[in-house]
């Protein structure tokens, strides 16, 4: 029989987490900082270094959509191998394939092959994503988001250094940290961390929420960020865009880590809802400022667009670490998603790009569908994710609070009921928990503090809930399980009744 509280359970769930302590300090800043971070930086460095070794702009610009898609495709299939993947062979093949592809990448920039070293850099991306994925969805939340802020810090200090070096002390720099990362990895490898225990891809398919505002928001933002290859065609050096870059992506993980320390609730969501908006307001000026003007608003735009980033890949991984889902299956959808965005984005500012010294309308044009494209997809996110009203209830007034604790401290008809319930319309494991946590009366906020998870995933678990029962507010649920007919024969266990009591 359980004696614990579920406030007890989740207090310990929380001390587990890599970071929750000082005594992890080591773990988060080897492994997470310098393995991952330095990783997912010195992929981008490679990028770069690739466009910037490039004949033109124009051919710079194909490199980073062609890698875009190869990181997309790789993502994907990534995915539906999951299983394999999460085996010890697979492990192998995930750190020595990451090991393998930096290498590679390396000499192929070397020899002038610059397409494909960026497309492997676009391999090693992924490699490391897979496979420090257990680790992130393990780490303590502020932990995971001083990881994510240093890889922005990073990969924008390096670009701004390696844009006033000649090619080869550029190259020289990057190998060594490449060297570096690679090691790291190799020896986090044999390491054995307390991670949760692995999921299937089935089982994580099943446990996954199926919200199209997930995809269009991960969609939109990839799109959205693909506007920085405007960069490369307004008139300066590549060094010039570089720096530019460089110092757009570096601000934003500063930023980033110190925006953690306001409401950060209240920040995310703004940001989320207002991507299309920031669009609108950097890109359509664009096109009739003059050269360094241009570039002044490119730089501020890349620097907001990427701070929604950081925050996008933070619920990523939350998601992945709450709903107990495979960060490789997580990952490989979701990633694949964001990729193609970059791709299609791309695609469309590479072309408008290249006649804007011949015809300054394509330019502009370019500029208007994009924003147009952005604003249909943000009224898709801000609409589809949570249509109905109030998902969460921020007031109570004393009736209804009242009634909810009375039902909620109903013995075994109203557990039943409750199981019932669960089991007809499939919740998961975490829903339950939050169905259970509703009931009793409690807010939102009480769920995020309990679960340590922001407000999109609180309120994307209350919606989900509603949404499988078709109701809208919180009475509705009230109404929706008292009204459940218990079929003859149904009853819970004695082990489930104890869990459920208090």
């Amino acid at each position: 029989m359980r004696v614990s509280s579920l406030d007890d359970e989740f207090t310990e769930i929380q001390e587990s987490q890599i970071g929750a302590t000082e005594k992890d300090f080591e773990a988060v800043l080897l492994d997470g900082c310098l393995g991952f971070g330095l990783s997912i930086g010195n992929a981008v460095l490679i990028l770069l270094m690739a466009i910037g070794h490039s004949s033109d702009a124009g051919a710079g610009s194909l490199i980073a959509v062609c890698t875009a898609l190869v990181a997309a495709i790789t993502l994907r299939v990534g995915q539906f191998l999951t299983d394999r993947l999460q085996t010890i062979a697979g492990k192998n093949v995930i750190v020595y394939g990451q090991a393998a592809s930096f290498t590679g990448a390396l000499l192929l920039i070397c020899f002038g092959i610059d397409v494909a070293a960026a497309a492997l850099a676009g391999v090693g991306l992924v490699a490391t994503a897979f496979l420090y994925g257990r680790f992130l969805a393990g780490l303590a939340r502020k932990a995971l988001a001083l990881v994510f802020d240093v890889v922005f810090m990073y990969a924008g200090i390096m670009l701004l250094v390696l844009s006033q070096l000649a090619f080869w002390f550029s190259f020289a720099a990057v190998a060594v940290a490449v060297v570096l990362s690679v090691t790291i990895s190799l020896l986090y490898s044999r390491k054995r961390y307390q991670l949760d225990d692995l999921v299937s891809a089935r089982e994580s398919k099943r446990r996954s929420i199926k919200v199209k505002g997930n995809n269009h928001t991960l969609l939109l933002l990839g799109f959205m960020f693909s506007a920085a290859l405007m960069v490369f065609f307004v008139g300066f050096a590549v060094e010039i865009a570089m720096l530019a870059i460089g110092a757009a992506v570096g601000l934003a993980g500063i930023l980033s880590l110190l925006l953690g320390q306001m409401d950060e609730r209240m920040y995310k969501e703004t940001m989320k809802k207002s991507v299309a908006f920031t669009g609108a307001l950097f890109l359509l000026p664009v096109p009739l400022l003059p050269d360094i003007g241009k570039l002044a608003v490119l730089s501020v735009y890349v620097c907001v667009i990427s701070l929604n980033i950081i925050v996008l890949v933070n619920a990523v991984v939350e998601t992945s670490r709450f709903d107990m889902i495979s960060p490789i299956w997580l990952f490989g959808q979701e990633g694949s998603v964001f990729f193609t965005g970059i791709f299609l984005g791309g695609a469309l500012f590479s072309v408008g790009s290249l006649h804007f010294g011949d015809v300054q309308g394509a330019w502009y044009a370019t500029c208007i569908v994009a924003v147009v494209v952005a604003a249909w997809m943000q009224i898709r996110v801000n609409y589809q994710i949570y249509p109905f009203e109030p998902v969460i209830e921020t007031k109570l007034d004393e009736e209804t609070r009242a009634n909810i604790e009375h039902d909620g401290q109903r013995k075994t008809l109203w557990q039943q009921k409750r199981q019932l319930a669960c089991e007809r319309y499939g919740l998961s494991p975490r829903e339950r928990e939050i169905l259970q946590i509703l009931l009793k009366g409690r807010d939102a906020k009480y769920i995020m503090d309990t679960f340590y998870i922001s407000q999109s995933t609180a309120k994307t678990h209350i919606y989900n809930i509603y949404r499988k029962f078709g109701i809208h507010s919180r009475q509705e649920l009230l109404d929706f399980i008292e009204g459940m007919e218990l079929p003859e024969g149904f009853g819970c266990n004695e082990e489930g009744d104890a869990a459920d009591s208090d």
